[in-house]
């Protein structure tokens, strides 16, 4: 018998760690879920120094293990009962590079919560398990947010699948129930010129969030706008959005400004390379929004997406159509700007059965 660690090429210059084993006439390979990166730097190779010891643990007990066994009492699928898959969406996690990496955190937490033990072996998780924890999110988180925690799932086993841990991803074909409900509030036309209206010691964040109320950026978008992306001329802005660029031909977002836009761009100047807003955390930034709200009078639980939201709404409140709408937001497709329509019908009540009742006489 002979147990050593073998290396599968990946892109970038990163390979996927796996045993190769040789056994009683038979020869097969275990990967193990570990990946190195491409060594350009003395913290780079630091850790993938680590991950090679912790290789060779695993092969250590993988050699154990065959002998205590033997090689008849093996499944079929040698490599299924070996391999952890929370161990595996921990190597996932530790490698993710995208700023929405706690949204990945969470996922995994979640994950540990509904397997409730310290191991899963990847040959459980197949489509039945997949639909029972997309069910599982569903009932403890509210809104969209358990399709979006799904799909970071869904990320994890198609690296299994290019890693070579499992054939097929189980995730595929399952159907995700978006939402159809908007949760966050929305700031009407007056309500954002009130806020406008307020001073704010933060001025960064109020001209940021001001500008995402009149373009419906999101706040990954936000940080990371540089003024090259600004065609003044034009009047238009061109990005690539974080959140869908892996998965939308529509990443790329040709978004015209409006004047409004266009002036809290000019209040302040930078190079090409330069960041337009420069701001504080997420976490202060929900504080800051917090106290400013309150301040212009508004008692509406307010964060930085409500202004995106408010974006849409009020651009169809104003006229625009669902497609339009759709376009402007850089929707993925046009069913998430089908959740704003019922909005738009309950604004537009209200505002009807706001009008003062008239007393009816007649002879």
């Amino acid at each position: 018998m002979s147990i050593t660690i073998g290396k599968k090429k990946l892109k970038n210059a990163r390979c996927s760690l796996f045993l190769d084993i040789s056994l009683g006439g038979k020869r097969w390979k275990e990967y193990l879920g570990i990946h190195l990166d491409n060594p350009t730097n003395a913290e780079i190779r630091r850790v993938n120094k680590q991950r090679m010891k912790l290789a060779d643990d695993l092969r250590l007990q993988r050699e154990r293990q065959l002998l205590g066994a033997g090689f008849s009492s093996l499944s079929s699928d040698k490599r299924a009962p070996f391999v952890d898959f929370l161990e595996v969406f921990a190597g996932f996690l530790s490698d993710y590079r995208r700023k929405d990496i706690k949204i990945v955190n969470a996922v995994g937490n979640y994950l540990h919560r509904f397997v409730g033990k310290k191991k899963l072996p990847i040959s459980l998780v197949d489509k039945k398990f997949c639909e029972e924890f997309f069910l599982y999110l569903q009932l403890h988180l509210h809104g969209n947010t358990p399709v979006g925690y799904f799909k970071k799932l869904k990320m994890c086993l198609e690296r299994c699948v290019d890693d070579g841990l499992i054939m097929s991803n189980p995730a595929r074909g399952i159907r995700l129930v978006y939402s159809d409900e908007l949760v966050k509030d929305i700031l009407s036309a007056d309500e954002i010129q009130r806020l406008a209206d307020t001073s704010l010691a933060d001025t960064e964040v109020k001209r940021a969030f001001l500008f995402a109320c009149h373009t419906g950026l999101r706040w990954c978008d936000i940080c990371t706008l540089k003024y090259k992306s600004v065609d003044y001329q034009r009047q238009i802005v061109t990005i690539r959005q974080q959140k869908v660029m892996s998965h939308s031909s529509k990443a790329v977002l040709h978004l015209n400004l409006n004047t409004t836009a266009v002036n809290l761009l000019l209040l302040r100047s930078g190079g090409p390379d330069d960041l337009v807003f420069s701001l504080p955390s997420y976490s202060y930034t929900r504080r800051v929004l917090h106290h400013w709200t309150k301040a212009a009078g508004i008692n509406k639980h307010i964060t930085f997406h409500c202004a995106r939201h408010s974006f849409v709404t009020n651009i169809m409140l104003g006229g625009a159509n669902i497609k339009t709408a759709s376009l402007l937001a850089g929707h993925s497709t046009i069913r998430h700007t089908e959740k704003y329509v019922h909005v738009i019908d309950e604004l537009k009540q209200k505002a009807v059965n706001s009008l003062p009742e008239t007393i009816l006489t007649f002879d």
